[in-house]
Parts: structure tokens; sequence; C-alpha cells
């Protein structure tokens, strides 16, 4: 019985085309603590704070949101090598049983500055997850009342067997590469997570997550003086599922004081067997803050359900880069 209401249970609160075992991001670039450790403090500027809002779904039921909010900054030494330090938060409300998952994660990466052109990292990150789920409002087969033919709430459901939260510590790992050139800028990382295999089952069962592999790289190509071209692509596998995203953004920069850049893209998310969705991008830059949105076509086997209605994205990313002082220094008479 305890298996039987297990898989029930796994049917209703499945995410449709869901990501591996994971939440993803259309704009995977603006969360870079999300995918990879190694990201944590690679960036030229003193500061970053990253925010990203996803809503998808709802042409088909409850809608599942996800939120995630991220700050890291380099610790360099005399301007070179040094540490990166980070924390983030991730938020996920998935379907009818409000299953969500809180993750608390700190960042740890080591930056070596190679040369001016050339800086690698390696990161480790760990935390906390919190994941739990309720019944209430959905209905289970012994809710079935065959006087009424209808399900009923009210009657019992025999779910005894079944815990409603679980917690665990999570761990990834990862390496990138960053480089500054005069015409081409490319970023490329791997990390692996969930390296410790941590537990994660509702049912007292052994069901432990499998590490996730993924790999990202961008190549940031400036045409003349305005423009530039970013292809970009994210792939991952675990176990027998995989996925990859893949698109481009335009860029142009604006010589004016208030908003400095406008940027659009198009991407697409298949996997090896399935299409899955084609996205849009626009967004701008003003003041330091980077605001972009982003909305999934979705083209897999559930468009007929969902009139092609996928997901809604909107991220915010402010860099905040700290000018040197320059001090003046006087004589004194003792020395």
């Amino acid at each position: 019985m305890r298996y039987t209401l297990c898989l029930i249970f796994i049917i209703i609160v499945c995410r449709i085309a869901s990501f591996g075992q994971d939440i993803h991001f259309t704009q995977y670039y603006a969360t870079p603590l999300v995918f990879n450790p190694a990201a944590t403090g690679l960036f030229d500027e003193n500061l970053r704070l990253s925010n990203n809002y996803r809503t998808q779904w709802s042409a088909v039921g409850v809608p599942y949101q996800t939120i995630s909010v991220s700050v890291d900054a380099p610790i360099r030494f005399r301007g070179k090598s040094g540490l990166g330090v980070g924390f983030m938060f991730l938020h996920d409300k998935s379907g009818g049983t409000k299953l969500t998952a809180n993750k608390f994660m700190l960042s740890l990466s080591y930056l070596l500055r190679v040369n001016q052109k050339n800086t690698i990292s390696l990161g480790v990150q760990g935390g906390y997850v919190n994941k739990y789920f309720t019944l209430d409002g959905i209905t289970l087969p012994s809710q079935y009342n065959p006087e009424t033919g209808l399900f009923d709430v009210t009657m019992p459901n025999n779910v005894t067997e079944m815990d409603m939260s679980l917690g665990y510590v999570d761990m990834n790992i990862g390496v990138a590469y960053y480089g500054k050139f005069n015409k081409i800028s490319p970023n490329i990382g791997l990390s692996i997570l969930h390296i410790n295999s941590p537990q994660e089952t509702y049912c007292n069962t052994d069901s432990k997550l499998t590490p996730r592999m993924l790999f990202n790289g961008e190549v940031k190509i400036f045409l003349g003086q305005s423009w530039s071209l970013t292809p970009h692509i994210l792939t991952t596998f675990n176990k027998k599922t995989e996925e990859m995203l893949f698109g481009a953004l335009v860029e142009r920069s604006i010589p004016t004081k208030v908003i400095t850049s406008v940027f659009v893209g198009v991407s697409g998310r298949t996997s090896f067997s399935n299409f899955d969705a084609a996205m849009l991008t626009a967004g701008l830059t003003f003041y330091g803050i980077t605001v972009g949105a982003s909305y999934d076509i979705n083209l897999s086997k559930l468009m007929q359900a969902t009139n092609a209605r996928g997901a809604f994205e909107i991220s915010l990313i402010y860099k905040l880069k700290i000018e040197k002082k320059n001090y003046i220094t006087l004589p004194c008479d003792r020395f």
C-alpha cells in the first residue's frame, strides 16, 4: 500500500517537462550561482546582486513559480588572484500540491588570475535544502464516492506512511574560465551538482539524488564600437536524461547617462528526443542595472493543451564598481 501511495504521489506532483531533478531558467546566465559555484566572484566589478523570477504552466493548472536571489563579490589580493564569496537563496513552488523547495547555499571560489587576459576559477558550494508539500485541495482514489460519482475532499485519503517535508545538506563543485581579449570575451564552465548524493524521499525508501553535470559556454564578440553578439549554450546530463539550451543575444551600446545598452535574443531548449520550447528575450541596462524579460513558447507535445503558452521570466542584475580613491600623502618630520 505504501508504494502504491508513493506512485500516486509522484504522478500528482511530477513537474511537466521538468529539467531533470532541478528547476531551470531561460536566462540562466543571469543566475550564475544556481548552476556553477565557480562563477562566484568571476566578474570585473566589486559586487553583484542577481534576482530572477519565473512563472510557467499557468495554461494547464496551478502555475509553477521560481525565485532566485544571490549576492557575490571577489576578494582580490593586490588586484590579482583572490577569493570569491557568495550566498544564494532559491524558492520554488510547484503545482496543486504546493510542492515547495527552499535552498540556502553558500559559495566559495578561488580566482586564479593567470594574466591580464585569463582567469581560472575553482568553486565549491554547500547549504541546506528544505522541501514540503500539502495534500489540501487535491483528491486521491480513496476519496472517490461511488454514491455521487464524485471525489469528496472530506473523506479520508488514507495517507499514513508518508512524510510531508524533508531536508538535507547539498554540495556542488565547479570550474570556470573567463577571458578578456580585444574583440572576444569567452566564458566557459563545468559543474557537478549533488556530489554528496543526498537522500530525497517522502516515502521512507532509499532514493538519492544522483550527481548532475552541467556545461555552459558563451563568447561575447564585439562588432565595431556599438554592437556585440553573444552566442551561448547550457547542457545538462543526469542518468538517462539530458537537456540543452542554446541561443544568442545581440546588444547595442548607447552613449547616454541613463540607458547604456539594449539587447534582444532568441534561444531554444531541447533534449535529444524532444524539442521543448523557443524563447524570446529583450532587455536594457540603466544606471548599472541590467533588466531582462523572456517568454517561452511551448513547442513540445503539450502544445495542444498549453496553446503554445509556456513561461514568463524576468531577471535583474546590479553590478557595483567602487573606484579607487586617490589618497594624498603628507610628509612627516619623524621619518
